[in-house]
């Protein structure tokens, strides 16, 4: 096992790895509506202990594609689900011309550990690679809430944090049309009794923060959960 596997499992549960899911199919089900007989093509970057492949697996979805750094991850990835092919890259411009036309492309809780120089190239190959009227999916710590310090700083390998904001920017840095962008708090999914306990107070918590936003009389943004995803369409 990877040292970066030993990570990941060292934090993880049969309970982590289900709440992890419950994440993913309450924010991104609607973005990945896709009949079962169209046989969608999806690639995922960086699929950690391969909660989304799970949840995609378990809808009867494998042709799916992955790419990771760590080739301990991608060996777990082969061994444990279905998938169709992976890719070993530090960069995505080393497989670029390996990669082919997707359906939906997913990238959670990766952008944050690529360099900030190398954020248009990542989003340019990715929306390149993405077929007319595909979905890309990309989820990062949001810096909008101060809370997220910790999301940005408890990980050495974290380089930047997102905001609505610079999200909008670097999607117009890689000529992508507003029109087509949508950017999306990460929520809490209402499916457990502490869930449903969390989700006020957090609208609680958030209300309180917007406020001292708006008193400081600086700039802010009204989407205020830890992390923050962009949607593209294409």
């Amino acid at each position: 096992m990877s040292t970066y596997l030993d990570l990941l499992d060292e934090s993880a549960s049969i309970k982590t790895f289900s709440r992890k899911i419950d994440y993913i199919r309450f924010n991104f089900k609607k973005h990945l509506k896709f009949d079962i007989s169209h046989n969608a093509k999806i690639l995922e970057i960086g699929p950690g202990l391969g909660e989304a492949v799970k949840y995609l697996n378990d809808r009867g979805f494998e042709n799916i594609d992955i790419i990771d750094n760590d080739q301990g991850v991608i060996n777990y990835i082969n061994q444990t689900f279905k998938i169709r092919k992976s890719f070993f890259a530090e960069k995505l411009d080393e497989i670029e011309n390996s990669l082919e036309m997707y359906d939906a492309i997913i990238a959670t809780q990766v952008l944050e550990h690529i360099p900030k120089e190398s954020h248009e190239a990542f989003l340019r190959i990715l929306y390149n690679h993405l077929n007319k009227g595909g979905k890309m999916i990309i989820t990062a710590p949001n810096m909008a809430n101060p809370f997220t310090l910790f999301e940005k700083y408890g990980d050495i390998t974290h380089e930047i944090g997102f905001t609505d904001s610079s999200f909008k920017q670097l999607s117009i840095k890689c000529d992508i049309p507003i029109k087509d962008i949508e950017i999306r708090g990460f929520n809490i999914p209402p499916y457990t009794m502490i869930n449903l306990i969390r989700i006020p107070i957090q609208k609680i918590l958030h209300a309180f923060i917007l406020i001292c936003y708006i008193a400081n009389g600086g700039g802010y943004s009204r989407i205020l959960t830890p992390n923050i995803t962009l949607i593209v369409k294409k």
